[in-house]
This record gives structure tokens, C-alpha cells and sequence, in this order.
């Protein structure tokens, strides 16, 4: 019966893991030019996704202060040439990638979040998730969003950044890239609220070129693909039907032994 048992925990723990698509990319974990309570010492960021809704948990170094803009930028694998290259965020921060995006999720304050897609020269702006935990007084922030929202689905695959660009102390903005740059971009320090160094190319920060640092956006080190997961009670069928398995396995042994 040990034996039985152990091959029926074996098969939950496999049906359990071949519905989850979690991957964990790993940053810098580095804040230059501003404290690291501005959420910008990203140390890791952590995807998932079920079969409605995609998850993102950014990882800090340092506990996070409040209002803490992140960025998280998507660029859909085949649909770049379809994205805004403008290096203008839909919110107005100088942040963005040169070979296209096509969705973010932008933040606000400790609790809230948007989802946008570009189509047709202009942004919308979406269903919005839930900001789900974290934020001020964490190292983490969880954002979780419709996949509809991003204009994703099952089968489709992203090259994404995230991006910090509020500085708690000093005030300032600047961007520090998650996943594609060692340092970031320095402070602005004029008070305009724009990142860095003035409001002109090419102080803007393009996550497809991120400074002398170089860039892994657009590699295997930024790409994610959205696993097709089954509804719940499609697993509860499949746990079932592991249960089953398992039941005619011991009526099996029993008929053998006698």
C-alpha cells in the first residue's frame, strides 16, 4: 500500500506541475542613482499564467516605498512590426522599446494597475487586473491580468522588460531596466518628473538597447510563452482519473495475491 501510495502522490504532483508555466527570470538587483526603495533594485521577476490570466511578481532587493511606477513591457513574438516604437509610455514616461510593443501593464500608486494594447497608431486601455500583493512595505510586488487584456492567449509567446522609474529619495525619475540593463539610467535631476537626463532622444530609455550595458530583450533571457492550461474542472477530471488508475493498480494486487 506504501508503494501505491507513493505512485499516487507521484501522479497528483505530475498533473499539478503540467498545468503551471512558472519561469523565473532573473535581474540585476542593482539601484543606481536613487535609492533602492524606489522598487528599482529588481532582483528577479517570476511569470505564470493560468487559462485566463497572466501573473507577474517582481522581486526587490529592498523593501519597496510607495508609489512605485513599474512598467511591464510586451512585445508578442510575430506582431513587433505591428507595436509603438515611439519610446513614449502611454503615461507619459520616456520609456519604451524600439522594435515595438505591443501591450504593457503600467502601475500606480501600491495597489493599482492597467493593462493597454497598441493597434492602429494609438493605445487602449483595457480591463484592468488586480494589483494582488506587495507593493509599499514588500520586496515583492504580484500584478495579475486578464490575458485578454494583453492581447495574449494560449500558444502565444512575449519578449517583455520591467521597468521601474520612480525614485522615492531623492525625488526624480529614472528607469532601471529589470531583465536588460546592469545600471539603469541615471536621475533625472531637473524636477519635470521625465526620466534622466532631459525630455530628447536619446535620453529616453529603449529596453530594445539599453545603454552601454547592452540588452537581452528580444532573447531567450526575456521570452515567455503562454502555456495552454485546462479549466479547473478539467483537472479535477485528470486528478480523478488518476485515482482511478490507481484503484484498478491495487485491485490488481489484491486478485494477484489470492
Amino acid at each position: 500500500m506504501k508503494t501505491i501510495a507513493l505512485i499516487l502522490s507521484a501522479l497528483i504532483t505530475l498533473v499539478v506541475s503540467s498545468v503551471t508555466a512558472q519561469v523565473t527570470y532573473t535581474g540585476t538587483g542593482n539601484s543606481l542613482g536613487s535609492s533602492p526603495a524606489d522598487g528599482a533594485a529588481i532582483s528577479s521577476v517570476v511569470v505564470n499564467n493560468d487559462a485566463n490570466n497572466i501573473t507577474f511578481q517582481i522581486n526587490t532587493t529592498a523593501t519597496q516605498a510607495s508609489y512605485i511606477f513599474y512598467s511591464i513591457e510586451l512585445q508578442i513574438v510575430g506582431e513587433a512590426g505591428n507595436g509603438s516604437t515611439s519610446l513614449v509610455n502611454p503615461w507619459g514616461e520616456h520609456v519604451g522599446a524600439s522594435t515595438g510593443l505591443n501591450a504593457l501593464i503600467n502601475t500606480y500608486s501600491d495597489s493599482g494597475d492597467s493593462a493597454l494594447t497598441y493597434s492602429g497608431g494609438s493605445w487602449t486601455q483595457n480591463a484592468s487586473g488586480t494589483y494582488a500583493a506587495g507593493g509599499a512595505g514588500f520586496n515583492f510586488a504580484t500584478i495579475t491580468m486578464p490575458l485578454t487584456s494583453l492581447g495574449l492567449s494560449a500558444g502565444n509567446s512575449f519578449y517583455f522588460d520591467v521597468i521601474s522609474t520612480y525614485a522615492a529619495s531623492p525625488t526624480g525619475q529614472s528607469a532601471y531596466g529589470a531583465l536588460d540593463s546592469v545600471t539603469g539610467y541615471p536621475a533625472e535631476s531637473d524636477g519635470s518628473y521625465q526620466p534622466w537626463n532631459g525630455a530628447t532622444n536619446p535620453n529616453y530609455y529603449d529596453s530594445a538597447n539599453a545603454g552601454a550595458s547592452g540588452s537581452t530583450f528580444g532573447t531567450s533571457a526575456t521570452l515567455y510563452t503562454v502555456t495552454s492550461v485546462p479549466e479547473p474542472a478539467i483537472n479535477a477530471l485528470i486528478v480523478l482519473g488518476a485515482f482511478i488508475t490507481v484503484g484498478q493498480a491495487i485491485r490488481k494486487k489484491v486478485s494477484i495475491q489470492r
